[in-house]
């Protein structure tokens, strides 16, 4: 691979400056994956199941199988993972209106408050985080939200 910028079609980062933004992103998620979920008193989960929970609180109302695709995992072990979930008391499957063969599924009321819990979670830390840099550390990292959250939706798709 080139280090010259004009070589990724006019993009101007550097190998190095991809390599380096990599390793910070991974380093950041490594640190954060758990964070919330911790803090709030809720990390006996398994990752597969905070992950399938996650989704739904985004794409509430999914299929197995759309959870499935939306995290590049086998339908067979997205479904062991939520019948776990289920005998959690953390989701419900709901008969499909449109098609009475297939199921939906939602979190359920405990789940929403875990989610809240973990929002809550992430807001103090996160503002503790903030707090502990400079104003100017702070601004540059606060405007800076909307494109990790675009290189966040990039990823997913």
């Amino acid at each position: 691979m080139s280090n010259d910028p004009s070589a990724a079609g006019g993009n101007i980062a550097s190998d190095e400056d991809v390599r380096r933004l990599a390793r910070t992103a991974r380093s950041l998620v490594w640190a954060l994956r758990r964070f919330g979920e911790k803090e709030a008193g809720l990390s006996r989960l398994p990752q597969s199941e905070i992950e399938v929970l996650r989704t739904l609180a985004e794409r509430p109302g999914s299929t197995v199988s759309e959870v499935a695709r939306y995290l590049g995992l086998q339908s067979s072990n997205v479904s062991t993972t939520v019948r776990r979930l289920v005998d959690r008391g953390l989701l419900e499957r709901q008969v499909d209106p449109a098609d009475g063969r297939s199921h939906r599924l939602h979190q359920t009321p405990l789940a929403r408050r875990n989610n809240t819990r973990i929002d809550d979670m992430w807001l103090d830390g996160v503002r503790r985080l903030l707090d502990g840099m400079s104003e100017d550390e702070a601004a540059r990292l606060l405007d800076a939200a909307p494109l990790l959250a675009r290189l966040g939706a990039m990823s997913a798709d």
